[in-house]
């Protein structure tokens, strides 16, 4: 009698489910959800049953998607039932190029961003020498202007760094990553000279009379010339740790529940940070990681990489990834012989690593042609798979290189909240075409990925803010300055995506990427319960407001990682 009451039970609320247009949990899952969350204007992502009003969750799945009468039915006196009040919710976001560990530059090293002369910075360095006397060097980002400072004041830019400290290495890295301004200590420490060659990718720049290196190393392949030779290259494993915790607050508070993390350099500490958290359970983002191969090793280290994926793998984080370097950033030139290149994204993939190439390109410029035929050569000498390579930036696409990123499977992983900054204002009209696609690939149907780049610009707080990447996806233009009115301003307005599809990149196409769409990405039955809650729904609001909305709760896997003060 009680099982058929139940059955009964069963097959009324399926009976519900199914006239509703809705999902629910097979009968094993049917019972008492942790957590209810009604009343919602639900944006699901999943184009069979694109809205919704509620939400059950049950050990950290979804197991109902449907209307409010459906939910009643998985409430019982343990549920805690959150009233969303008519506030839009949606998949958590997944950043899909995010240096999350960089966080550890600015709780650690001396930021020279908040000052705008070359006394004020000077003055930065000598305070932050003097409060810890001992140190062994000297670290620090911001100084994107020494060139030009150095310049005006008639000095090498390491003269810069010498009249302040001497006795111990100074390394000031650029906001962008690409670039180092170094004392003379470190250079000597590194065994930089005039006789020093420029390593394959890299360059040391040189003053012009003498020869002698100036102080500025670009690339990474010469950066680590220096940071090698530092008495501590790399962050501690315990610092590692405070600053994935950190950086796991601010994620939270953005909505962020997923990223991909490529890491510019070689560190087991980060690797080593990463497990201790997965063991201790204080993950509270999925990571996916991308080792950082070397321009100059080639294939030689393609085992050496395998090693470590095959060694550090946990439940919330995991490394299938291996990040290149095609160019840099305004130099022009390959980072890579592409021979070399073909052939250690074939040995990659033939290891089953994903491959993620970093091409940017100019007008004249396409790096992100030779990452595709590189993908194109792995193809032809291991076979065609599901590999989902990737060309992150991409910010200059040929036509013709678009249907190539489809017929190869790979991804385009661009950075939108870029799309309305004046780096690109001087390029020639004829070649805008070309610039910052979207649109096009979303044509094409290429599950396009959006992504921050974190923190690699000087507004890198608001760029890694996911609705700001929306925003900017959709108009191309500064989100600051933007009004409804402007909106005809943008450089290539064909390229402008819409609000269904910015999502999409955000949310669904991002777990793609990095492989968990069959339990991230969409508000469906049986994925993981990662789920964002904004303050208006986002399809009634004039676009250019959107990046101005506030993420009121986040929760990742079910539990709650954020709340707005304001969300009762």
């Amino acid at each position: 009698m009680v099982s058929r009451f139940r059955s009964f039970v069963l097959a009324t609320l399926l009976a519900i489910s199914m006239a509703a247009g809705f999902g629910v949990a097979s009968s094993a899952s049917v019972r008492s959800a942790d957590l209810v969350l009604r009343n919602g204007q639900i944006y699901t992502v999943d184009k069979g049953r694109p809205w919704a009003q509620a939400v059950a969750v049950k050990n950290g799945k979804m197991v109902y998607v449907g209307g409010n009468s459906g939910a009643a039915m998985f409430t019982g006196p343990r549920t805690r039932v959150v009233d969303l009040g008519g506030r839009m919710m949606m998949p958590g976001f997944v950043d899909g190029h995010n240096h999350a560990y960089l966080m550890a530059e600015s709780l650690f090293w001396l930021s020279l961003n908040p000052y705008g002369t070359v006394e004020e910075r000077q003055a930065a360095i000598r305070r932050h020498r003097a409060q810890d006397p001992e140190a062994q060097q000297l670290r620090g980002v911001g100084w994107d202007d020494v060139s030009r400072d150095a310049k005006a004041a008639g000095v090498m830019p390491k003269e810069l760094l010498d009249t302040v400290v001497s006795d111990i290495p100074v390394v000031i890295i650029s906001n962008g990553h690409h670039s180092l301004v170094v004392n003379s200590k470190a250079l000597e420490l590194a065994g930089i000279t005039k006789d020093t060659q420029d390593p394959p990718g890299g360059t040391i720049e040189r003053d012009e009379k003498t020869g002698e290196p100036n102080g500025i190393v670009r690339e990474f392949s010469a950066q680590n010339l220096v940071i090698n030779a530092l008495p501590q290259p790399d962050f501690t494993v315990d610092q590692y740790r405070q600053t994935i915790e950190k950086w796991q607050r601010v994620a939270a508070a953005d909505g962020i529940t997923s990223t991909f993390v490529p890491v510019h350099y070689p560190t087991v500490n980060l690797l080593k940070a990463f497990e201790a958290m997965d063991d201790a359970g204080e993950l509270t983002v999925r990571f996916d990681l991308g080792l950082w191969a070397d321009e100059n090793r080639g294939t030689e280290q393609v085992d050496d990489l395998a090693a470590l994926r095959d060694r550090y793998q946990g439940e919330r984080y995991k490394i299938d990834t291996i990040k290149i370097f095609s160019d840099g950033v305004g130099a022009g030139q390959l980072v890579w012989d592409q021979k070399v290149l073909e052939k250690t994204v074939a040995a990659l993939d033939r290891k089953g690593f994903r491959v993620y190439v970093h091409a940017i390109g100019n007008p004249d410029f396409y790096p992100s042609g030779n990452a595709l035929d590189a993908f194109e050569y792995a193809a032809r000498k291991n076979g065609k798979r599901d590999s989902r390579h990737v060309v992150t930036h991409a910010d200059w696409v040929k036509r013709k290189d678009v249907q190539r990123f489809k017929r190869l499977g790979a991804i385009p992983v661009p950075q939108p909240p870029w799309f309305g900054k004046d780096w690109y204002d001087d390029a020639p009209r004829n070649k805008l075409e070309n610039l910052n696609r979207f649109k096009s690939y979303v044509n094409a149907g290429i599950p396009v990925v959006s992504s921050s780049d974190f923190p690699s610009s000087d507004t890198f707080e608001q760029d890694m803010y996911p609705l700001t990447g929306i925003e900017v996806g959709m108009t191309r233009l500064d989100p600051n300055t933007t009004r409804e009115g402007d909106l005809d301003q943008a450089a290539w307005p064909k390229e402008r995506a819409s609000l269904n599809e910015m999502i999409a990149s955000y949310t669904l196409n991002g777990a793609h990427m990095i492989f968990a769409e069959n339990e991230r990405g969409s508000i469906e039955v049986g994925k993981k319960a990662d789920l964002v809650v904004v303050e208006k729904n986002l399809f009634a609001t004039p676009i250019t407001q959107i990046s101005e909305k506030k993420v009121m709760l986040t929760l990742f896997e079910g539990k709650e990682t954020h709340r707005d003060p304001s969300f009762k």
